[in-house]
């Protein structure tokens, strides 16, 4: 690397004595992801920001220079293996003006439980790319030689760890872009330098209550400090308002200067937007804003078996006359009884009778309110859910000894201790919390209440449980077969 580190600051005596190109940090620039594909700041935030299940691409156009401007793709799939852990694939191509990074990334992360209201993330971004030189016009002249530079080309794979502490829904973050990273081929086989870009993060979601049309709306600001090899520290905020249809977003960043944006979400599934940054430094006086774009489908949970026309007009159909059965049945209750009175005035000698009548009379009934269960389940059995953004959101066929329905979740224990603590402090608080158990991932779940529709299990979730429970919920949903 000090052929490389040589290399470097050639470019910048070279750029300065001519002043054709403003030298750009080796640096991802992803200082403004806040939402959609923020994974590339910190792997931990493919957990909850990039919204899985999600297709997301971005791309920044730096200072929107004609030729040879620098840009960046980034384009990943994040899928949600579990309710703890989430993986991610992609492309990712960087130009830093100097070199082009084209290659793919890996991303996996998992939330370890640590006790109420407390939460460790670990994460690793794994990048596979093959480095060229990007342009031979950012290298021409006597200064540079650019034949030098092809020494540095070939393929590289890094390895970019992070952490994030989430305390309720406060978070601290720490992300190592470049950790560790080892030349797999080319010219220069010595290893790449490691732990020189550091990302520190501290962020806080704010709950806005604004109407049941925008969903779950919030407001988070992200302080951020970040190490750039052979540059000078940045340190910058962001500022995103978001809601189920919109999203407007602004920062400052103290290299490439301030930013706004803002998006829309169509469907509850695509949403579209555009950032522009514009520099504040003299050094950057003169260069054109920066434009970025960003687009991510949202697949959701909604499994093709729930589309199944036929099976709904069976069901529903039969209704009208099951009402009328049960109310023909519920006549000859009554009928039956007044006989049966009428017979015990008549004789002693009928009373087996009369027990036996009553014993029908209790069949009848529970073969009634047997059929109105089946009838409840097939109709939570087919109830549509459409899962909005942001909103964290479960459902299974079905779960042993479980009732069907939407079951509004306060937490998740892996450790009896803090299930039995909790459980404990809810009824101190004058709630009478459940829990069931689920082998599927041995975690047991501690529920607030039941409900037949997303629509009242929202409404408790909106209002804090009615303004008994203020920690977050959501809802998991349990189909029945």
């Amino acid at each position: 690397m000090p052929k490389f580190l040589v290399s470097l600051v050639l470019l910048v005596i070279y750029n300065t004595i001519w002043g054709q190109e403003v030298v750009l940090p080796s640096d991802f620039r992803q200082h403004s992801l806040t939402q959609f594909n923020a994974s590339l700041f910190n792997p931990t935030y493919a957990l909850d920001w990039n919204t899985p299940n999600s297709l997301s691409v971005w791309t920044r156009w730096q200072w929107q220079s004609i030729d040879g401007d620098p840009t960046s793709i980034f384009a990943n799939y994040t899928h949600q293996l579990n309710s703890a852990s989430v993986a991610s694939a992609g492309f990712l191509q960087h130009n830093t003006g100097v070199f082009l990074y084209t290659g793919a990334n890996l991303t996996f992360a998992q939330t370890f439980e640590l006790d109420e209201g407390v939460s460790l993330m670990a994460g690793l971004n794994i990048f596979a790319f093959q480095q060229t030189v990007a342009d031979e016009q950012f290298v021409q002249g006597d200064v540079v030689d650019p034949i030098a530079l092809e020494d540095f080309e070939g393929f590289k794979v890094q390895f970019s760890p992070g952490l994030r502490l989430l305390v309720n829904q406060f978070s601290a973050g720490l992300a190592f872009e470049n950790a560790i990273g080892f030349n797999v081929s080319g010219n220069n086989r010595e290893s790449m330098e490691s732990f020189q870009s550091l990302i520190g993060t501290l962020s806080n979601d704010f709950p806005v209550m604004l109407s049941e049309s925008l969903g779950d709306s919030y407001v988070r600001p992200v302080l951020y400090l970040k190490s750039v090899p052979n540059g000078d520290t940045q340190f910058g905020l962001n500022g995103l308002f978001s809601t189920s249809k919109f999203w407007v977003q602004g920062g400052y960043n103290s290299f490439y200067g301030i930013s706004s944006g803002l998006g829309v979400t169509i469907s509850n599934a695509f949403s579209v937007g555009g950032l522009m940054e514009f520099g504040t430094d003299d050094l950057l006086s003169e260069e054109d804003p920066t434009i970025e774009i960003v687009a991510s489908y949202h697949f959701g949970k909604t499994k093709s078996k729930d589309k199944v026309p036929p099976e709904e007009p069976e069901e529903i159909l039969p209704e009208p006359k099951e009402d009328e059965e049960a109310k023909r049945r519920e006549e000859e209750i009554v009928q039956q009884r007044r006989e049966q009175e009428q017979r015990e005035l008549e004789a002693r000698r009928k009373l087996q009778r009369e027990k036996d009548s009553l014993a029908e009379v209790q069949r009848i009934k529970k073969e009634l309110e047997l059929q109105r269960e089946k009838d409840s389940i097939a109709r939570l059995q087919h109830q549509k859910v459409v899962v909005r953004p942001n909103e964290r959101y479960e459902e299974m066929e079905s779960e042993d000894g479980l009732v069907p329905g939407f079951y509004l979740i306060a937490n998740v224990y892996g450790t009896k201790r803090y299930f039995d603590n909790f459980m404990k402090t809810l009824r101190e608080q004058g709630l009478e919390p459940k829990s069931f158990y689920r082998s599927f991932n041995k975690y047991n779940y501690v529920y607030l209440e039941r409900y037949n529709t997303m629509e009242e299990a929202r409404k408790a979730r909106d209002s804090k449980f009615f303004g008994k429970y203020d920690d977050k919920t959501w809802i998991f949903r349990v189909k029945g077969n």
